[in-house]
């Protein structure tokens, strides 16, 4: 009975993920304490626990060299804490909750913008930020239906026309919404996985082309921001999806040098770059309070080398105990190239997200027996 209300909820955390990050972390805690009250004494700590664990550990140690984290923070990275306990026995029904959550994503925002294009005569809210306005910002979406793409993709229950049709629908959304950086990351790691299976070879190069054509039409989507300058970063004019991440790369550099072991804090980060903005005048930063886009760059300037040191320690253990299969390979692959540029920890949903790749991704096997 504990293993059903547990599998519950956690199907519900998964659906409601894109939507209501409250809703999310109350169910997954509340599965987190009725998982260890289950236990009765007999739980065991898996690698792949710890590997989270010394993430939220890195951030709370800080307190130790830098400015402690908010209370705030500290909830939302919570999820770090509450995910593997949660998550434990039940990767079904996080499969489950993960497809369920994936179709009725998609279904909504399809629904309403083709509603909104059909009421403004036009076809802009069919296409990025107006798109993916109903649920969190587009890279999230992005990756969340990447990982319900990849649960559907080994569930053996989905045959004939189903499973592509869905995955073409959850590809189609993704396109639409708009995250260049996010698509290419989620393409190359389900490349990654597709290339290691033996049956589906010979159909490597349709696999190969469709990536191509997702690619080529996330890039051609109208947008407000397009690609952006290849070739110069001037803070003045960057308003891309590329050159704006390289003046942010910059002035988290800048941020970085003052303290690079230490940091400056996780709550001083944006401060900081606001200021480094306006010194530079980068208008399109100031406007939005942009953060890094680039994860390991944030935690470098929040909690510095310290604090990464102790995350790193907990995931090179993680690393040691267990060797990975392709499928965990392809999605920490996903997960590492999105935080290269996006800043996905500084949300709730991205804690969730990045918590339950992870979980998915790194080993959870110890002596060779499954715990």
């Amino acid at each position: 009975m504990e293993r059903q209300i547990i599998a519950f909820l956690v199907r519900a955390a998964a659906v409601l993920m894109p939507w209501w990050d409250l809703g999310t972390g109350a169910a997954l805690a509340l599965a987190a304490l009725i998982s260890l009250r289950s236990a009765r004494g007999r739980w065991k700590a898996l690698p792949v626990d710890v590997a989270l664990w010394s993430g939220f550990a890195a951030l709370a140690a800080s307190a130790l060299w830098t400015q402690a984290p908010s209370l705030e923070t500290l909830l939302r990275w919570s999820p770090l804490l509450w995910i593997p306990l949660a998550l434990r026995r039940q990767h079904r029904a996080c499969h489950e909750g993960l497809i369920a959550g994936g179709i009725l994503l998609s279904l909504v925002l399809m629904g309403n913008a083709v509603w909104a294009a059909l009421r403004a005569q036009s076809w802009d809210p069919l296409f990025y930020r107006d798109f993916a306005q109903l649920a969190h910002q587009h890279s999230y979406v992005t990756l969340y239906l990447g990982l319900s793409g990849a649960a559907l993709a080994t569930d053996l229950r989905f045959r004939g026309m189903i499973r592509p049709l869905l995955l073409g629908l959850f590809a189609l959304v993704a396109v639409l919404a708009g995250s260049r950086m996010g698509l290419g990351a989620v393409v190359l790691g389900g490349l990654w996985w597709y290339t290691g299976r033996t049956a589906p070879r010979r159909l490597l190069p349709w696999a190969v082309g469709l990536a191509a054509v997702m690619l080529v039409a996330v890039a051609l989507v109208p947008s407000e921001r397009s690609l952006g300058k290849l070739t110069k970063a001037d803070p003045y004019w960057a308003t891309g999806s590329v050159d704006t991440r390289v003046v942010q790369a910059k002035a988290a550099w800048t941020v970085i040098s003052s303290d690079p072991w230490r940091g400056v804090g996780a709550d001083a980060v944006q401060d900081r770059l606001d200021r480094v903005y306006a010194e530079w005048n980068y208008r399109f930063g100031l406007r939005r309070h942009l953060n890094v886009h680039n994860q390991f760059l944030q935690l470098w300037a929040g909690i510095g080398l310290w604090g990464l040191g102790v995350w790193a320690l907990g995931l090179a253990y993680c690393a040691r105990r267990s060797s990975w299969n392709r499928g965990a390979q392809a999605l920490a692959l996903t997960l590492v190239l999105m935080l290269l540029t996006e800043s996905m920890l500084e949300r709730a949903m991205g804690v969730v997200l990045v918590a339950t790749a992870l979980y998915h991704s790194l080993p959870r096997r110890i002596d060779g027996t499954w715990r």
